[in-house]
C-alpha cells in the first residue's frame, strides 16, 4: 500500500514539474518577436487596413520587413526581454505621389518603437511609454 502512494505521490509531483515547465515555455515565447507575416492595421488611432502596409517577423536573422506603402524595408533589430531596438531602417527610394505621406508616418511611428506585444493572431508595437503605436493581425 506504501509502494502505490509513493508512486501515486511521485506521478503527481512529475506532473506539477512538467506543467510549471510547460508554463514557462509559454512565458518565454511570448517574450520573443515570433515568424510571422503581419498587414498593418493601424498607425496611433489611424485605421490603416486597406493600405496593404505588411510586417514580417524573421526571429532567426533578427530582421523586421515588410512593405511601407511605396518602398520595401528591413529592420535589424536587437532583442533584450521584451525591450527592442530596431536600429535604422534600410529602404528603397521610390517615390510614390499617392503614398508617401503615409509611408513617411509609418517610418515616423517605427522609430519610436521600443516594446511588443505579441500573439499568434497579432503584434502590438509599443512606444517607451508602453503605448501601441502599431498594430497589425497575422496575415491569412
Amino acid at each position: 500500500m506504501k509502494r502505490i502512494i509513493s508512486a501515486n505521490l511521485h506521478l503527481i509531483l512529475f506532473g506539477f514539474v512538467v506543467m510549471l515547465g510547460s508554463c514557462k515555455a509559454q512565458k518565454m515565447t511570448s517574450d520573443q518577436l515570433m515568424t510571422q507575416n503581419y498587414e498593418i492595421t493601424q498607425m496611433g488611432d489611424r485605421a490603416i487596413s486597406d493600405s496593404k502596409l505588411t510586417l514580417k517577423v524573421n526571429p532567426e536573422n533578427s530582421t523586421i520587413s515588410g512593405f511601407s506603402g511605396c518602398n520595401n524595408y528591413t529592420y535589424s533589430y536587437k532583442l533584450d526581454n521584451k525591450v527592442v531596438d530596431l536600429g535604422y531602417a534600410r529602404a528603397t527610394k521610390m517615390y510614390c505621389d499617392d503614398s508617401m505621406e503615409l509611408e513617411n508616418l509609418f517610418f515616423q511611428k517605427m522609430a519610436s518603437v521600443t516594446q511588443f506585444e505579441n500573439s499568434k493572431e497579432a503584434i502590438h508595437l509599443k512606444n517607451k511609454q508602453g503605448e501601441i503605436i502599431i498594430k497589425a493581425k497575422k496575415k491569412d
